[in-house]
């Protein structure tokens, strides 16, 4: 929401500047993204969890690999991360783990305590993963 927002404002103000007749546009996709942000875009946001922290970081490393493996220059491969994800974590933790991929979907599941997670990735990726 804060993304859309800006793109918002942004556009009311080269709106603004035009009917001034300013010839300065001022414009994100014309410009680098910093390296702060950049590295800032790589990792997932976690709107929440239930799980310990030790478990909570090695299942974000699963999901940035399967999501960096599966990343093409036109988007990335839902399913093929998100087929990536559950074996690794079936692999790592037992059976029954499942995960949801996507920019549009909500959820109300019964989960195992201390196995769900709810998270973003590059602000618009949703992820959810849980054992049942």
């Amino acid at each position: 929401l804060a993304q859309g927002s800006l793109c918002a404002s942004l556009s009311r103000t080269e709106h603004l500047r035009s009917q001034r007749g300013l010839q300065h546009r001022t414009v994100m996709a014309g410009r680098p993204i910093p390296s702060a942000l950049k590295k800032q875009m790589q990792k997932a946001t976690v709107k929440y969890t239930d799980m310990s922290n030790e478990t909570r970081q090695e299942v974000l490393d699963i999901i940035a690999g399967a999501i960096d493996k599966f990343s093409t220059p036109t988007g990335v491969n839902n399913e093929g991360a998100a087929r990536l994800i559950k074996d690794s974590l079936d692999k790592q933790y037992g059976f029954q783990w499942h995960c949801a991929m996507g920019k549009g979907f909500c959820f109300d599941v019964t989960a195992q305590n201390g196995t769900l997670m709810h998270c973003y990735y590059q602000g618009e990726l949703a992820i959810l993963v849980y054992k049942c």
